[in-house]
């Protein structure tokens, strides 16, 4: 049976607590005090911690240095912290503190069992799982990830750190790191794994308002469609490019964050939803903020467990690695679907993945794997085998547009947009009309464009 330790001064939470975990399988101790507290953990280690933040004798999160000593990483105490004085810095300084989670009094009782639904059970094979993680490290795969270079590993060591945490995340780096790969990694690594993972980039084009695709609307009770809060209740929720999404909505996401509830369009009760919050994007955060593309009270909360990705230059070696994992792939591929033979790997393609820059990091190297493999009878010699560094190309003649499968859309859009002005001789009225978009909205993503 799991164990949990409840200290709270107030007899009848402490009463509500103890009997919310008896009803879920968990003994408990309780305190009152830091004093008791720091007595009970001296006499047996729970597995969850649940912690008032203001007690008679101190705060609350000075019992995280009576803890046990330093565990493997990913392998901490959880520890909720409730307050019924919250504020936007004593929630930063306790995810800063390595907290687990954040609750608001009057406790969400929903919430909570959501939470201890995902406490480890001492049955659960800890040690042995933390091994082979360990293990398959040392040969360059983490989770969906990959690569051996000291910077990903550094990475790996902050994804250990951050997954088995409740704390909302921010993850910045230049266009094509992997940040949705690592949001996916989060999210595998941790106790919401079993829950949906939802992705939403807030530059891609949606007939619904930006509040409409976050929280759903209604026209009555039959006419209620979800959204993306509701959609990702008990998972994570992944928002590309969180500089995109309007101010105000950024401000509704995080109230939506902190109270765990939403509120639909053209409703008007709100609704629990339980999701974690990974954000990305591509600008420098403190840049975004001062360009006021991002909110600040936002990016606090956000940037108490921020995640900075490498470009691909400065992994060392990484670049070859993932460029023989893929080919590696599509061989696999090509032997399953009986459609060819499997390629090579000559030295010259090794230095070529060396020697390049990548400004496209890992999505452009991956596009030029896949043209190279398809190009390549036997063997790959080199990465030049067309005439561009685009994830697509243009018809010489004009009029088409090759596009790779698995493109991301934003390049695509990208694309179309240069093909097309290219063929108006850079009329943008002439281009938006044949786009079937305004002037203005063309106009808004050439700045997007030339920003990025």
């Amino acid at each position: 049976m799991p164990h949990a330790l409840i200290v709270e001064d107030d007899p009848n939470s402490l009463s509500g607590l103890s009997a919310i975990l008896a009803a879920d399988g968990f003994s408990a101790d309780t305190a009152a005090t830091l004093t008791q507290a720091r007595a009970a953990l001296v006499r047996r280690i729970p597995d969850v911690m649940l912690v008032d933040l203001n007690l008679p004798d101190g705060r609350g999160l000075e019992l995280l240095q009576s803890l046990p000593g330093q565990q493997p990483p990913g392998n901490a105490l959880p520890v909720i912290v409730m307050t019924g004085n919250a504020t936007v810095e004593s929630a930063i300084e306790g995810l800063r503190h390595g907290i687990w989670d954040y609750l608001l009094k009057p406790v969400n009782i929903p919430r909570l069992r959501s939470l201890l639904a995902r406490i480890p059970r001492p049955y659960e094979l800890t040690e042995e799982v933390h091994t082979l993680r360990a293990t398959l490290r040392e040969i360059g795969r983490f989770g969906p990830m990959l690569g051996r270079s000291n910077a990903i590993q550094r990475v790996y060591d902050t994804l250990e750190q951050l997954a088995p945490t409740e704390s909302a995340i921010l993850i910045h780096g230049e266009a094509g790191t992997g940040k949705e790969v690592a949001a996916r990694t989060l999210h595998e690594l941790s106790r919401r794994r079993k829950g949906p993972f939802i992705v939403w980039d807030a530059r891609a084009a949606d007939t619904r308002s930006p509040a409409s695709a976050l929280f759903g609307h209604e026209r009555g009770a039959q006419a209620r469609e979800p959204g993306l809060a509701e959609l990702a209740n008990g998972g994570t929720l992944f928002i590309d490019e969180i500089t995109d999404l309007p101010r105000d909505q950024q401000a509704l996401l995080l109230r939506a964050l902190d109270s765990q509830t939403f509120m639909r369009i053209g409703s008007s009760t709100d609704d629990a939803t339980d999701f974690r919050l990974i954000a990305a994007t591509r600008a420098v955060p403190r840049e975004a903020v001062a360009r006021g593309l991002l909110d600040e009270t936002l990016w606090l909360r956000l940037d108490a467990a921020a995640l900075a990705l490498p470009p691909l230059r400065e992994r060392d070696e990484d670049a070859a690695m993932l460029a023989a994992a893929w080919v590696d792939e599509l061989n696999q591929q090509a032997y399953t679907s009986g459609s060819g033979g499997s390629r090579l790997i000559a030295p010259s393609f090794v230095r070529e993945c060396l020697a390049y820059d990548w400004p496209g990091n890992v999505r452009e190297l991956r596009e030029r794997v896949w043209r190279a493999y398809a190009a390549s009878p036997e063997v790959l010699e080199t990465l030049a085998v067309d005439e561009t560094n685009r994830t697509g190309s243009r018809d010489p003649n004009g009029g088409r547009v090759q596009v790779t499968v698995g493109t991301p859309l934003a390049d695509v859009e990208e694309m179309l947009i240069r093909a097309t002005l290219d063929a108006v001789g850079g009329t943008r009225h002439r281009a938006a009309s044949l786009l079937g978009i305004s002037p203005k909205t063309l106009y808004n993503k050439l700045q997007r464009m030339r920003l990025n």
